[in-house]
């Protein structure tokens, strides 16, 4: 199954030398929606695996492009 056109809430990293977007979930597989979350809460970047303290209104949208 094809993952294009696809949307999940995702946060952009906050150290400055990485600034990759992640998905929210695949850095807090113990949440299963967002409203679970504090505000604000820790995630750990799974690019450069440091956490930061984030808040629900830093949560943007992660959209998947392509043929998956």
């Amino acid at each position: 199954m094809s993952s294009a056109g696809f949307t999940r809430p995702g946060l952009n990293c906050k150290h400055e030398d990485c600034r990759k977007n992640f998905s929210l979930f695949q850095a807090r597989p113990d949440v299963g929606k967002v409203e679970e979350l504090p505000d604000p809460f820790p995630a750990k970047c799974p690019h450069c695996e440091r956490e930061a303290t984030y808040t629900k209104a830093d949560i943007g949208t992660l959209m998947s492009l392509g043929s998956g």
